[in-house]
């Protein structure tokens, strides 16, 4: 090997490692972010339209236009969520004054006091039969369990405000990204396409198949949240409990979390329903939220209209959004099916530029 050739081998190897070592501290930089930036991301491709709209309006103010936009986007998720936990604060104080209202109508101001009440005492002593202990260790045992019950509320308690605060953190700089993403998204999206070693057309169909996936699972995910909403407010009203289109708006937004779910809402109100003796009740709003509000709306419908969203596979929108839900939890339902339809479209890609560059043999 001849100098000039050593000295270029020495050269790629030093910007290899050098490109791995700056790549690695990028990652470890961007790891605490990478829920925001792909939340920014997913508002922004899903945000084109107006966006798009605008700029043609405003071509000579795109700042102007990117802060308008965003601005208008952080209002529209702030006004539905603050009314919401607005009415949530209003029905949670609401049901602690009901409850300390009828504790302080039987006298009771410690869980000694619980436990002396009839019917509590009457369910306890049969409890106790049962399981064939004394008295004394059954106090022992239940004064056990409300000390280990209180530490874990205090827990909760606190992981609670921790996660609210980070919610917070993250919607702020999810707009924050967001307003430069509108500004300078396509000069970025296009240096980054620009790095794939293929034709254009092949990077203009990598990059509509992205584009149209994550605006067909926002649109799909955003009316499965309303039906979901709509037929558990149904089921809620069909089962005779109060307040249906509180506990429906609550299940649309609880539909979106990728463990618990709806379930978080109707399962206790089938649990009050069974309380109070209206066994029936209980049990149609137990299987209709299992069945109808659950299963069939996440497991059939959901898949159904994203892929009907943008003639994507089912079978791929399915896969995707299961998979991607088990893997990476809320961003999975978008993560997933991206993936693998990016996957699908990366082989198409190469097929047709494997074809085009076969030669064509002659008759």
């Amino acid at each position: 090997m001849d100098r000039a050739g050593g000295f270029r081998l020495y050269t790629v190897i030093f910007f290899l490692f050098a490109a791995v070592g700056i790549g690695y501290l990028c990652v470890r930089v961007l790891t605490p972010f990478l829920a925001a930036i792909a939340w920014a991301i997913i508002l922004a491709v899903a945000f084109q339209t107006p966006w798009t709209y605008l700029e043609r309006r405003m071509p000579e103010r795109r700042t102007l236009a990117a802060a308008l936009l965003t601005l208008a986007i952080a209002v529209l998720v702030l006004l539905p969520a603050g009314l919401f936990a607005g009415i949530l604060a209003s029905q949670t104080i609401d049901v602690a004054n009901r409850v300390s209202g009828k504790l302080s109508d039987l006298h009771v101001t410690s869980f000694s006091d619980v436990v002396a009440l009839p019917k509590v005492a009457d369910a306890l002593d049969g409890i106790r039969s049962r399981v064939g202990i004394s008295k004394p260790d059954f106090e022992k045992l239940a004064a056990g369990f409300v000390a280990k019950a209180s530490t874990a509320a205090a827990r909760v308690s606190g992981k609670l405000v921790l996660g609210v605060f980070d919610a917070v953190l993250t919607f702020v700089l999810v707009i924050f990204l967001l307003f430069f993403l509108f500004r300078d998204g396509r000069t970025m999206a296009a240096a980054a396409f620009d790095m794939l070693p293929t034709d254009p057309g092949g990077r203009r169909r990598l990059s509509g198949s992205l584009q149209a996936m994550l605006a067909a699972i926002f649109r799909g995910s955003l009316l499965c949240a309303v039906v979901q909403g709509a037929s558990g407010a149904l089921g809620w009203w069909i089962a005779g409990l109060p307040s249906p289109a509180l506990a429906g708006a609550a299940m649309g937004v609880l539909s979106l979390l990728p463990v618990g779910g709806t379930a978080i809402a109707w399962l206790p109100g089938a649990i009050y329903l069974w309380s109070a003796g209206r066994v029936g009740s209980a049990v149609f709003l137990f299987v209709w939220g299992l069945v109808v509000t659950s299963f069939l709306a996440d497991n059939v419908l959901r898949p159904l209209l994203i892929s009907g969203s943008e003639e994507l596979s089912t079978l791929v929108v399915f896969l995707g959004v299961f998979g991607g839900i088990a893997a990476f939890g809320l961003l999975g339902i978008f993560i997933g099916p991206v993936a693998l339809a990016l996957a699908v479209t990366l082989v198409g890609v190469i097929r047709q530029a494997a074809e085009a560059e076969a030669p064509v043999e002659s008759s």
